[in-house]
């Protein structure tokens, strides 16, 4: 369970444990009061046992309400499978985000495997869903990826949740376009079901009302995605497999061109010697696709993408096509 959840439960169970105890009938032994004492002091063990030692693996709850929602134990199919697909495709997508890397906005992303999250409960007195990694081998000293992958999801929506619209759009210009398309699409099963939400990880928390849902689901709907394919020729500086970036040098004093590579041609280059040997420090054809995201019409980021390469044929003319 999220250690903020756990905290939660904890501080409730004190909380009635204080009145059982204050309200302990007076007896020769005082028997009642000691019981209740004792049980505070087990609760108190344990809330320090939790701060102390966080947990190195992710683990969060979603907890839904609202139209889907019907008492404390049912909830629609539909929604909770679109609701929590969603989710998980912010998580991946900010798991790709780490170490400073820009993930493609389609196709399988870097890592993505590693990104799953698993039910391992149902949340008690509500209706909501406790995702977990699955437990590794040894036990982390530190914090896994997918863990801070989680927790940085959660901070991301609650920026945006109480962000202005300067604010707002500045949050955009700093956030890949995967990553954005991922909150959009979430933003907007949640409101077109008329539900609403609370993310509690272990550090980090959001509770999204259907004020907040609408708020935000407007503000995406003024974002835009959009790709362009463009052709250059150019000479191959290089392709760097582990941060899969690449440097191609323009013509004519044109500059050098850099952006990420896709996985397929990266491991292509790699792997395949010959393909290598005939693109590196050579005149090559390259398609890069730009992902541009725009609000309002206003371009607020542009991502580059290294899709294809070929050899440049010797009689053909430098330029852009």
């Amino acid at each position: 369970m999220p250690n903020l959840l756990s905290l939660e439960s904890l501080e409730n169970d004190r909380k009635f444990v204080e009145r059982q105890r204050n309200k302990a009938p007076k007896d020769r032994w005082g028997t009642s009061k000691m019981m209740w004492e004792q049980r505070l002091t087990e609760i108190d063990e344990r809330i320090e046992q939790i701060k102390s030692r966080p947990a190195s693996r992710a683990s969060v709850a979603l907890i839904f309400d609202g139209l889907p929602v019907v008492g404390q134990g049912d909830i629609r199919l539909d929604f909770s499978t679109e609701a929590l697909a969603s989710y998980q495709r912010i998580v991946s997508a900010a798991m790709a985000t780490q170490n400073g890397e820009e993930p493609a906005v389609k196709g399988k992303l870097k890592g993505e495997q590693k990104s799953k999250l698993f039910i391992r409960d149902i949340v008690r007195g509500s209706m909501g869903f406790i995702l977990e990694e699955l437990a590794p081998p040894q036990v982390d000293m530190f914090n896994t990826p997918l863990k801070n992958a989680v927790e940085q999801t959660t901070r991301i929506i609650a920026t945006l949740n109480v962000a202005s619209i300067e604010e707002f759009s500045a949050t955009l210009e700093s956030t890949p376009p995967r990553l954005i398309g991922a909150l959009q699409k979430f933003t907007k099963v949640l409101r077109d079901a008329g539900a609403t939400t609370k993310i509690v990880g272990d550090e980090n928390r959001v509770a999204l009302s259907l004020e907040d849902v609408s708020r935000l689901s407007e503000r995406f709907s003024d974002v835009e995605v959009t790709e362009e394919d463009v052709f250059y020729s150019g000479v191959l500086l290089g392709i760097l497999p582990d941060s899969h970036e690449f440097e191609l040098q323009l013509p004519d004093e044109q500059g050098t061109l850099k952006g990420s590579v896709t996985d397929d041609l990266t491991l292509k280059y790699v792997a395949d010697q010959a393909f290598k040997e005939q693109l590196l420090l050579k005149p090559v054809r390259a398609q890069v696709r730009y992902i541009r995201t725009t609000r309002n019409g206003r371009m607020v980021k542009q991502q580059l993408s290294l899709e294809n390469l070929e050899p440049r044929v010797e009689n053909e003319l430098f330029g852009r096509f």
